[in-house]
């Protein structure tokens, strides 16, 4: 438990802030930031390296 004062103590310095007060609104929102990840630009460019090659030389 101390960990978690201390985590939400310094909250501001996460990427992202999700309040399991809520599981299904919170699993909602956790499964939405894994799906954005997957759409980086670094992830996504290694991905369609081919496409983006033969689309702008």
């Amino acid at each position: 438990m101390k960990d978690a004062v201390s985590e939400m103590q310094h909250y501001d310095e996460f990427d992202y802030l999700v309040v399991n007060d809520d599981f299904d609104i919170a699993l909602n929102e956790l499964s939405t930031i894994i799906h954005s990840q997957r759409l980086n630009i670094e992830q996504q460019s290694i991905k369609h390296q081919d496409l983006l090659k033969a689309l702008i030389g």
